[in-house]
Order: C-alpha cells, then sequence, then structure tokens
C-alpha cells in the first residue's frame, strides 16, 4: 500500500498525527530529543522548522534568534554549534527520525524578520538536501510565505502545503492553495472551530488535504478527528494518539 505524509483518503479514516516541532510536551522544541520523544509517543509524523546560518547551513528553529544569541542568519554554525549544541541540522534531522516518521519541513521564510530571503534560495538548498540524502515521498514542505511554497513546486513525490494563519478567510485560503497548486491546506484549529465538519469538507471539495495544527487538547483532538481532517499537528502526540488510536 502506497504510503502518504497526508494519510489515507478523507471518509471516516482515522487521521495521521504529527508532534509540533517535536515533543513539545516533554522536550524542548525543535531538538533531536524532542523528536525521538515523538517517535516514542506514536507520532506519524513531525513538523519542524528550517531556517539557514550566515555560513549556509540549513538549521531547525521556530524562531530567528535562539535564547540570547543573536540572530541565527548573523551566526556561522560553528559558532551556534558552540553556543547551543542542542540546536540540530536537517541533515542531522533527516538522518535521525525513522524513515517511517513522516516529516511536515516548514520553511520559516517571514518578511519582517532578519533572516528572510528573498530569493527563496532557502527552498532549494532544503529540497536539494532532502533529494540528495532522504526519500521526499515522506516529506510535506510547508510555509506560510506563499513564493516559498511556489518555489518547491515539481520535485516529484514531495507534496506541499500552504500554512495560513487565524484570521484569514477561508474562501481567500482556498483560492490561494489552489493557485499554487498544493496538495494541502494548514489552517490553525481555530480557523475551523466554528463548524469543524463543514469546513474541512470545504476544503476537500476544493481537492486539497487539511492539516490543522494547534489542535492541543482533547476537546481540539476529539473535534478534528470527528470532523475528517487529514492531518493533526499536535503539541503533545501522545494525547493524540491515545485519542485517534493506535495504527
Amino acid at each position: 500500500m502506497h504510503r502518504s505524509p497526508l494519510g489515507p483518503p478523507s471518509g471516516g479514516k482515522a487521521p495521521l498525527i504529527y508532534a509540533h516541532r517535536g515533543d513539545r510536551s516533554r522536550a524542548a522544541d525543535n531538538t533531536l530529543e524532542a523528536f525521538a520523544l515523538s517517535v516514542e509517543a506514536g507520532a506519524d509524523g513531525i513538523e519542524c522548522d528550517v531556517r539557514r546560518t550566515a555560513d549556509g547551513v540549513l538549521i531547525m528553529s521556530h524562531d530567528p534568534t535562539h535564547g540570547d544569541l543573536p540572530p541565527l542568519c548573523d551566526l556561522t554554525f560553528a559558532e551556534l554549534r558552540d553556543a547551543a549544541p542542542e540546536v540540530p541540522t536537517l541533515a542531522e534531522t533527516l538522518e535521525g527520525v525513522p524513515s517511517r516518521v513522516y516529516l511536515n519541513v516548514e520553511i520559516k521564510n517571514v518578511p519582517n524578520q532578519p533572516d528572510f530571503d528573498p530569493t527563496r534560495s532557502i527552498v532549494t538548498e532544503a529540497l536539494d538536501l532532502i533529494a540528495s540524502t532522504d526519500d521526499p515521498g515522506r516529506v510535506v514542505l510547508s510555509s506560510f510565505d506563499p513564493d516559498s511554497v511556489r518555489a518547491a513546486g515539481g520535485h516529484g513525490r514531495l507534496v506541499r502545503g500552504l500554512l495560513i494563519a487565524g484570521g484569514v478567510p477561508m474562501d481567500t485560503a482556498i483560492s490561494m492553495a489552489r493557485d499554487l497548486g498544493v496538495e494541502a491546506l494548514h489552517p490553525p484549529m481555530s480557523s475551523i472551530a466554528g463548524d469543524p465538519a463543514a469546513i474541512v469538507d470545504l476544503i476537500h471539495s476544493a481537492g486539497l488535504a487539511v492539516v490543522v495544527w494547534n489542535a492541543n487538547t482533547a476537546s481540539e483532538i476529539e473535534a478534528a478527528t470527528a470532523a475528517g481532517v487529514d492531518v493533526i499537528i499536535t503539541d503533545d502526540p501522545g494525547l493524540g494518539r491515545s485519542i485517534v488510536g493506535s495504527r
């Protein structure tokens, strides 16, 4: 049976559980420890965030800074590794996460942040690394930046998802996703909470998988599951696994 990082076709099937930056309920996010604990908790996949050092090394970090350090884009990798050895590279993540576990690789590329890359070369570099060292078929590449998502088009078996923030009208989000030709839309739980089943059906009717993030409580995970989402990204993968059940 062909495996897909977006899960089985919708229609009553249980969603996949992805750990949000790893198992944040038990370890610092975007660390190899958090990723390993996610696997231990039974996560189907892991969502992680990619940025770049001053000398071009792709690293895992949600924020453009780490602790009291200068912006990560102003540090060489050697300087970062010396000051914060817990920050892994994308290469270390690809190697360390078992091949059976999916990866949602989010490209962090925000215009008002110090490491914004208007060329979107970070996307090409991440995809080249994935293609040369791993199976692109286990990867979802996502971003809030539509141009970063666009830059990832045409890369074989890798699938793409458009992240949207809360407050973006769903019709607008669906239109953007369809224009980009992506496979999935990634709304926050707050964006589907008003009428989860109807909103998920609307997204599915546009030919898009639904990857919901920030579903962190039992009631949120239960509501997302009942609505038929394809993937749940949660801070507590153990809780998600216990609600959705084993595979």
